[in-house]
């Protein structure tokens, strides 16, 4: 993905990557449960999106961002599919399927950071999003979602949901000048935010006492995804988008 459809790393990132999380977690519940396609071709139909969606950022030079969380939100959603069909149908012992999903989610991480070592940008932006990275992006939904199901099921959704989040905000609290510069540090922060995501979106979704249901739930969980993008703009992506255009004045 060209590095002018890809967000800074910042506090609104963190954001939209935790609502992203419980977006994803609704979505791919409804998505599995009234597409009618099954987990499996469901997954497959997300896929021939995504690689729609790729190609065609190919193509665009306008400076924005959509691409980059369009493929977030598609690469969730298959991601929740994925684990739930290989905790309750393939039925994967978890420890083995935990175990093969963290070394995955390690390895491929590792191969992004290698590969993108030396283009970090001044302004705190993502390293170059190749396919490694996407793997392991979608590897870190897939640990998410089992990590928020196995916290979820020992301490309930409510709890899971606060212990989780406090993680998160203590995790960013003190390592948010090295999200952007350290990989271990980005990877374990994803990896949480997904898990938080997982166990805060059941928590909205089944909830007895709100009553909302699944799909209010995802509607309320896009709504505040889809207000974060729009209506909070970066500094530094103002910042850099302002250097663009003095550089470049004909655009």
């Amino acid at each position: 993905m060209k590095r002018l459809h890809m967000p800074p790393i910042d506090i609104r990132y963190w954001t939209a990557i935790t609502l992203s999380s419980i977006f994803g977690t609704n979505l791919g519940d409804l998505y599995a449960h009234k597409s009618g396609l099954g987990l499996i071709q469901g997954v497959g139909v997300l896929s021939l999106l995504a690689a729609l969606v790729f190609a065609t950022e190919r193509f665009e030079n306008r400076r924005h961002q959509v691409y980059y969380w369009l493929i977030i939100i598609i690469i969730r959603t298959g991601a929740t599919n994925i684990a739930d069909y290989l905790a309750y149908i393939a039925k994967v012992p978890p420890v083995l399927l935990g175990l093969g999903v963290t070394v995955i989610l390690c390895f491929f991480a590792w191969i992004s950071s290698f590969t993108n070592r030396g283009t970090v940008s001044s302004l705190n932006t993502l390293p170059n999003t190749n396919i490694a990275y996407w793997i392991a992006m979608l590897a870190a939904g897939v640990f998410g979602t089992l990590g928020g199901d196995l916290c979820s099921d020992n301490l309930g959704e409510g709890s899971s949901s606060l212990g989780l989040g406090a993680i998160l905000l203590i995790v960013l609290f003190f390592g948010r000048e090295s999200t952007a510069k350290m990989p271990v540090v980005y990877w374990v922060t994803v990896a949480i935010a997904r898990m938080a995501g997982t166990s805060m979106g059941d928590w909205l979704a089944e909830n007895h006492t709100l009553h909302f249901g699944l799909s209010i739930s995802t509607l309320i969980t896009g709504v505040a995804f889809l207000s974060v993008l729009l209506f909070w703009k970066s500094e530094r992506w103002r910042a850099e988008d302002t250097g663009s255009r003095i550089a470049s004045p004909s655009q």
